[in-house]
């Protein structure tokens, strides 16, 4: 059930979003917002709840974007096995922990969207764009995932008081 409702709010936050950014102009601070969503499940709900959410969030992310067909979709559960790996080695213990792991997941992601594009298209037009982007996106979804993070933290605290 939590799962189910994390994911609503991911796959909302992604149309918000997509609905939003071409009216703003601030192309740096682009956060992403599906990856703290996908980390937050398989983190706290567990490995097979992060599967069901790298899905989700991964099928959402193609449905919304230009990317080759698939890419987003893998990057996004390679993040999934990568924090799935983690959650036995490393607690997340505040938001600031949970945000230094969004930020670093999105790194991850640019790295791995920008081999693909490379091993794709076999040109290094678009990589230089993604590395251009990759660090301030890092910090613009680390800034994002904190308030996230509070939100399905009171979200959860509210969830368990009525069950």
């Amino acid at each position: 059930m939590k799962t189910a409702i994390y994911i609503f709010i991911g796959i909302v936050l992604l149309l918000i979003e997509t609905a939003i950014s071409p009216h703003i102009s601030l192309d740096v601070l682009k956060p992403e917002i599906g990856m703290p969503i996908v980390l937050y499940v398989t983190f706290f709900l567990g490995p097979w709840s992060g599967l069901a959410a790298a899905v989700c969030i991964g099928l959402a992310e193609e449905g919304l974007s230009g990317a080759p067909n698939g890419s987003l979709l893998f990057v996004t559960i390679v993040i999934y096995l990568i924090a799935s790996m983690m959650r036995r080695k490393y607690f997340v213990d505040s938001k600031y922990t949970f945000a230094y792991f969004s930020s670093g997941s999105v790194l991850v992601q640019s790295c791995l969207f920008a081999a693909l594009t490379f091993f794709a298209h076999g040109e290094m037009r678009g990589i230089f764009n993604i590395v251009f982007y990759m660090v301030p996106n890092a910090i613009t979804t680390g800034f994002v995932s904190i308030l996230l993070f509070s939100v399905i933290d009171r979200l959860n605290n509210l969830l368990m008081e009525r069950s």
